[in-house]
């Protein structure tokens, strides 16, 4: 289960983590976002992370930790002003190294042994301007070769990859994006695939979906990996899940229920699939409209949607 604490208290997290044990919750994966945990250089605040990773041993649950983003000092200065400035590439990765590995120090004793680098690097979005799978290679091997100095077992996954919606250039399909990371070399370092295959509003298993990479062509995917000799590795879906609400593409909470039971028994019956994480626990925000506020199988206020209740109900029977 993806976990944003957000403006969360003590109390409140404390529940959310009650009702992620009663639904039988193994994974929490959270981020440790470079950009808040060193807004100065060389001056660290893990306040956030070390709280989920305490809550997280005292259930019994692992933690998927990603790791990104950019802090204001370590981006090129050529970088916009905007809200998403820290999704921006490092200017120096040197500073990114040193970032990884001291977070590496810091949570392996504490049991995190999985990481995750990055998220959706095939998007503009989490790769301004555009995507350069290059640039994310490197950024990659170094990450990797940080962890590793700390950890050499630990599992190294490919941040996860993210659908193609209908904006042209926007987003490198999935399965083009990893066959590039194939031709420089990335991929094969990597441990596995991380995957967020979205199908809203569509059910997982539908034939008709309206993006290119979603849930129905996770085998695609898989293909890719075994053509490059990786069909031993697994496709991690590190999030899944479909938006409430009454923006664009929503779904009703029931069908919100029914699209996370389908996708899991669907990923059951593929044996190259890895660990299912669904996105997310908790509402963004009380803005029904806004598509990003609205993926919780809880409400902003921690009560149940029919997807929380189908859950604990799956826990329990």
């Amino acid at each position: 289960m993806t976990l944003h604490l957000r403006d969360s208290d003590a109390a409140a997290l404390d529940r959310q983590f009650e009702l992620m044990s009663a639904m039988d919750v193994q994974w929490v994966r959270v981020d440790i976002d470079w950009s808040v945990v060193e807004r100065e250089r060389g001056r660290f605040d893990w306040s956030f992370s070390d709280k989920v990773v305490e809550l997280a041993a005292a259930h019994g649950m692992n933690v998927l930790a990603v790791l990104g983003f950019t802090p204001q000092w370590a981006r090129a200065s050529s970088t916009p002003a905007t809200e998403t400035a820290h999704y921006s590439r490092p200017e120096k990765l040197s500073d990114w190294a040193v970032f990884v590995q001291t977070a590496a120090e810091r949570y392996v004793p504490r049991g995190i042994r999985t990481w995750e680098i990055w998220n959706e690097p095939n998007t503009s979005k989490f790769w301004p301007p555009r995507p350069d799978v290059n640039e994310y290679g490197h950024l990659f091997w170094v990450a990797a070769d940080a962890v590793r100095a700390v950890d050499p077992e630990a599992t190294l996954l490919i941040g996860g990859l993210g659908p193609k919606f209908e904006e042209p250039d926007a987003e490198v399909p999935p399965t083009e994006y990893l066959q590039l990371l194939y031709a420089n070399g990335a991929a094969k370092y990597a441990d596995g695939i991380a995957a967020h295959p979205y199908s809203f509003p569509s059910l997982p298993t539908d034939v008709d979906q309206r993006m290119l990479g979603g849930f129905r062509d996770l085998p695609e995917l898989h293909a890719v990996m075994d053509r490059n000799g990786d069909g031993q590795k697994k496709i991690w879906i590190t999030e899944f899940g479909a938006p409430t609400g009454t923006g664009p593409h929503a779904v009703s909470d029931q069908d919100q229920a029914v699209a996370l039971l389908e996708a899991r028994e669907r990923l059951e019956s593929w044996d190259w699939s890895g660990p299912l994480i669904y996105y997310e626990l908790v509402d963004g925000g009380p803005d029904l409209s806004d598509t990003e506020q609205n993926f919780g199988v809880l409400r902003e206020d921690l009560s149940l949607k029919p997807a929380a209740e189908a859950l604990l109900d799956g826990a329990s029977g």
